[in-house]
């Protein structure tokens, strides 16, 4: 009986800790929960100061003398607060970081899951038109190992050569079995 307890508390433990955020916890217990990308950019007095979980995918990487700006486009964050498989986005936000954070590591694509204090909202250029960032200082980033590439093979697979099975393919020529 003594087993059992021990061996079901340990994988109670297992799944606990599989469950457990990215985010630690004297950080969790300040993230408003509430608070979106679309609200602060909407309403930047009333989110200023707050501090948000956000998560996206990175859009670029740029390191200045005082720290490192990263752009994300935002995506929701799924039960482990990674970002989600999707597209759907409520646009992009840009969080500062103090450090240098190389641009190889942290290039366009990877994702991350960032938080932040909101610093304000500023509009600047994204090609020939102007949009309104939500600035973030970061506290935590998290980034994301990338996801396995699954390849897909379509149609019939074929296989030419001498091989453990033999097959017609195999007798018929001369010499096939040396």
């Amino acid at each position: 009986m003594k087993r059992v307890t021990i061996g079901f508390v340990f994988s109670l433990l297992v799944l606990l800790a599989a469950c457990a955020t990215v985010v630690p916890p004297e950080l969790a217990r300040q993230v408003d929960q509430g608070l979106t990308l679309a609200k602060a950019r909407e309403n930047p007095q009333a989110a200023m100061d707050k501090v948000v979980l956000w998560g996206g995918r990175i859009i670029r990487t740029v390191n200045k003398p005082r720290g490192t700006l990263i752009e994300v486009l935002q995506v929701p964050l799924d039960l482990e607060d990674r970002p989600k498989k999707t597209y759907d986005s409520s646009g992009r936000f840009i969080v500062s970081m103090s450090g240098f954070f190389d641009p190889e590591v942290y290039h366009k694509g990877r994702e991350v899951t960032v938080v932040g204090q909101v610093v304000g909202v500023e509009e600047l250029p994204i090609g020939e038109t102007h949009y309104k960032y939500v600035l973030l200082r970061g506290k935590e980033l998290k980034l994301w190992e990338p996801r396995p590439q699954y390849h897909r093979s379509y149609g019939p697979s074929f296989y030419y050569g001498v091989g453990a099975v033999p097959g017609p393919f195999w007798w018929g020529r001369p010499y096939g079995w040396w």
